[in-house]
């Protein structure tokens, strides 16, 4: 049998070894670098979706609790109501629950409104009374509505 000398197919491919050896290192490297960056970058969507859900649950929140203090009619919000500024994003950030849930606020809050602006409004007091309630008890649990998408630890 011969032995590995110079001139020899055997000699040719174990002068390649530590080239491989180096190339398949550096590969190693590159590959464990490249999926930090992808870890890096899902971390990153995630905290910027966190971002842009967390402003629309702030924003509810600042409404409900407002109309609990104030009333409706403290702020000017153009026509409709002020869910009607973020319920368009809030369509595409989070899932059905979350729109549902916006829709019958506004509707709630368009209601309250219509009978803060009544000329009459002692004819439903004890309407404005119930939705005075709703809002008071949807601004207390408003983070338990949107927890779940603003929860770390379970993604959604």
């Amino acid at each position: 049998m011969d032995s590995c000398i110079q001139g020899t197919i055997c000699f040719e491919w174990i002068k390649g070894v530590p080239a491989a050896f180096v190339t398949f290192i550096i590969g190693c490297i590159a590959a464990r670098i490249t999926y930090n960056q992808f870890r890096v970058a899902q971390a990153k969507l995630k905290l910027d979706l966190f971002d842009k859900r967390y402003d629309v649950f702030h924003k509810t929140w600042v409404i409900m609790s407002g109309v609990v203090d104030r009333g409706t009619r403290d702020a000017q919000y153009g026509l409709g109501t002020p869910f009607n500024n973020f319920l368009p994003q809030a369509k595409f950030l989070f899932g059905k629950d979350i729109n549902d849930y916006l829709e019958l606020v506004s509707e709630k809050w368009a209601r309250l409104h219509g009978i803060e602006g009544m000329d009459r409004p002692s004819e439903y007091a004890q309407e404005k009374s119930e939705l005075l309630m709703f809002f008071h008890d949807e601004a207390s649990r408003t983070k338990d509505v949107f927890g779940p998408y603003l929860n770390f630890e379970e993604w959604k």
